[in-house]
């Protein structure tokens, strides 16, 4: 005869086993259509044990009831965050070395770390200038001689292979408020934003810069992006007419420079800043960033930019998708429009991004794309 209690307890392992073995179910949740997080939802496995006690007879030992099964929940598995998604894996930028300090005045903080940026809305409805020599019918078009391709890097041991004999490149720039590239190109300091102490150094950076050559100035950089200076253009506004403004007819002075994002972004941040500015805030140029957008679409962000602010424009920060060859010949196409084509006579300077490891630059030398960024003469 079969012991209950042995039945019991079988019964009772079984489900236990069966409990053990329940999956669990990762769900991932897109979060702003940017960043997704793992939600882990475990299944509960409920084990009920007939706790009454048998009856026992003269004939059979005594038999104990097995007490009822205590509910017990898997411990979770560890879960590892994941890393935001981003436009272009170019679009890792690492942290710049600390700045050179200007003396008497307190050792300016470190350049700031640019993190990845995550993916961001583009505009695509904007209608493709067509013809080669065709003006922008309005706007504003470069001084004479002052288009210029330039360098955005964090690693000055890197620019000497871009300046060789016949290098295109004239200027330079590393998001901070000195420059350290020793290279003898003219560079250009950017205070950033308001935060990590950056206000305190920038008046005697700037001068200091200004003496040695810079012939413009940035403001901040992205501050439509809430991973970047992160401001509302009625701050920025403000910041600006404050620490910019001074330094009018000094150098050249740049609008925040702002990403191709749609919605509040982009654009539309920057025609809200200028609202706020009511006609106050010094800027010569409008300072754009372009990621993730074919070359026709570039090229009309290029010209709506100079049509709805009426002002030279210049490209800070841009950078294409595709293969190395892809990449090539997209940058090869706008490099020719900006300096052949008169329909982008508004463009002052521009930059790709960036003079780093995996990018422009290719192991001892350049990747195709920094070579051509670097030397090609437009088509």
């Amino acid at each position: 005869m079969v012991s209950k209690t042995l039945i019991a307890l079988v019964a009772a392992t079984l489900l236990q086993e069966v409990a053990a073995a329940s999956p669990r179910h990762a769900h991932m949740h897109v979060k702003r259509g940017i960043v997704t997080e793992v939600v882990t939802v475990t299944d509960w496995v409920t084990v009920t044990a007939d706790g009454a006690a048998p009856t026992s007879t003269s004939s059979s030992p005594a038999e104990v009831a097995p007490a009822p099964i205590a509910e017990v929940a898997p411990t979770p598995t560890p879960e590892v965050a994941p890393t935001d998604e981003v436009l272009n894996a170019a679009r890792v930028r690492p942290s710049a070395d600390p700045v050179e300090p200007v003396a008497p005045a307190p050792v300016e903080p470190a350049s700031p770390a640019v993190p990845a940026a995550p993916v961001v809305p583009v505009e695509t409805n904007i209608a493709v200038p067509t013809g080669s020599g065709s003006s922008t019918g309005g706007g504003s078009s470069a001084p004479s001689g002052a288009r210029g391709r330039g360098l955005a890097y964090n690693d000055a041991n890197l620019l000497t292979r871009f300046l060789g004999t016949g290098s295109k490149i004239s200027w330079s720039y590393n998001w901070a408020q000195t420059g350290d590239s020793k290279s003898g190109l003219e560079f250009v300091p950017m205070m950033w934003s308001t935060g990590k102490g950056f206000p305190n150094t920038w008046e005697a950076n700037a001068k200091k810069m200004i003496a040695a050559g810079s012939k413009a100035l940035f403001s901040f950089n992205e501050p439509d992006h809430e991973e970047q200076a992160n401001m509302s253009p009625q701050a920025a506004a403000a910041a600006h007419k404050q620490y910019m403004n001074p330094f009018q007819g000094q150098a050249r002075i740049g609008t925040p420079s702002v990403t191709n994002g749609g919605g509040s972004m982009g654009l539309n941040w920057l025609q809200s800043w200028f609202s706020a500015c009511a006609g106050g805030c010094a800027a010569d140029f409008v300072n754009l960033h372009i990621y993730g957008v074919p070359t026709d679409q570039f090229l009309a962000h290029l010209v709506k930019a100079n049509q709805m602010f009426n002002k030279p424009v210049w490209i800070t920060e841009f950078g294409f998708d595709g293969s190395e060859s892809q990449i090539n010949d997209q940058l090869a196409h706008v490099i020719d429009q900006i300096e052949t084509n008169a329909t982008y006579s508004f463009v002052e300077r521009y930059a790709y991004f960036m003079a780093a490891p995996g990018i422009m630059v290719k192991g001892d030398g350049m990747s195709a794309y920094g070579n051509t960024f670097a030397y090609a003469n437009a088509v």
